[in-house]
């Protein structure tokens, strides 16, 4: 009798342990960050289905970078450019869906050049805007493209490479210099909607070494936004900033354009990753509600004397791109999972008749 009471005993005691286990278990699950592939709201995908965004992205697939235009929820991947020889990077599209601008990587060894070009949406009548150049992006109205300059005249894969800002009229197809010729080493350059303000990266250049910049469109002001990170991303009315806040966030915040001088308020993240997975190049879907961002691991082993898997050109095995609720916290889902070097993601809106050409 006693023999069975200390059986029943034990039981009981094992079974209130793995109760306990149980019980504790799904908050240690909601605590963690995510580490995996697939995101934590898969439900993003049933909305993103009826989305009439695309998203454009460069991948390497068959031994070169390619651009890849897939749709909102990640089905029905398209290569526009198909270029064996030629390595396509930092696809931009223009406001009404009709053009996207990009850089493309030609030649070989010492002649190896960084180049700026426009083609249509599905990759046919590729143009060319401006040999060594790059970091580019669009005006409201899809009339003219602003970019930046290589610093030095062969390839370097460092991103702030770059010295002065330009603008390109696609009409006219002349060329003009930002009046501020001191700007230098600023990369992932944006323009807000009433040309007023271009946003930026600038590393170890005029004074800073290392902010998010806003500089005036049409004269010399530069004002440091005090944000930790880089690589902006203005929000379609110019109200929000985006950036990579640090290595492991992507971090939104309030902007403030007309106060004097510039500020941004209201920051915080709206996706957390943990080391070393990292959150880069995030970009807001043209209706506000999502942000695309870049996601994957460091590289044990660096590439290209040192440059960093976040750098355009450079390889970064195992990134994706997800897709985020720019509303929510945490809330991802990734819409590429064969890690093959899937970054710098940037929306499409639909084509507009007008825009058609």
């Amino acid at each position: 009798m006693q023999q069975r009471l200390l059986l029943w005993f034990h039981s009981c005691l094992t079974l209130l342990a793995v109760l306990s286990l149980s019980a504790r278990t799904p908050s240690a699950a909601a605590d963690a960050p995510p580490t995996g592939l697939s995101g934590t709201a898969p439900e993003l995908l049933v909305q993103l289905r009826s989305s009439p965004f695309k998203i454009v992205y460069e991948t390497i697939r068959d031994g070169n970078w390619e651009l890849y235009m897939m749709r909102a929820d990640g089905t029905d991947p398209i290569n526009l450019t198909r270029t064996p020889d030629v390595d396509e990077l930092y696809a931009k599209a223009s406001p009404d869906g009709s053009r996207i601008v990009f850089v493309a990587d030609e030649g070989k060894g010492e002649a190896k050049r960084r180049n700026l070009y426009w083609m249509r949406r599905d990759g046919s009548g590729r143009t060319l805007v401006c040999e060594n150049a790059r970091e580019p992006c669009w005006n409201a109205d899809g009339t003219a493209i602003a970019f930046l300059k290589c610093e030095k005249p062969n390839l370097d894969y460092w991103d702030y490479a770059t010295k002065g800002i330009f603008i390109h009229d696609l009409k006219s197809r002349e060329t003009r210099q930002h009046p501020n010729a001191a700007i230098l080493h600023l990369y992932t350059l944006n323009w807000t909607p009433d040309g007023k303000w271009f946003l930026a990266t600038v590393h170890g250049g005029m004074g800073f070494s290392h902010a998010i910049l806003a500089l005036e469109g049409a004269g010399n002001g530069v004002f440091d936004l005090h944000l930790g990170g880089c690589r902006p991303d203005l929000s379609p009315d110019s109200k929000k900033v985006a950036w990579g806040h640090g290595d492991f966030a992507v971090g939104v915040g309030d902007l403030h354009l007309e106060t004097s001088p510039p500020k941004v308020t209201n920051v915080h993240n709206v996706v957390e990753s943990a080391d070393p997975l990292e959150t880069y190049h995030a970009d807001w879907s043209p209706d506000g509600r999502y942000i695309c961002y870049s996601f994957g691991p460091k590289k044990t082993e660096k590439d290209l004397k040192g440059l960093l898997p976040e750098f355009p050109g450079v390889t970064a095995p195992g990134w994706n791109i997800c897709v985020a609720d720019a509303e929510g916290h945490d809330r991802w889902v990734a819409l590429t999972t064969d890690g093959k070097s899937c970054k710098e993601p940037d929306w499409v809106p639909p084509e507009k008749e007008a825009g058609a050409r």
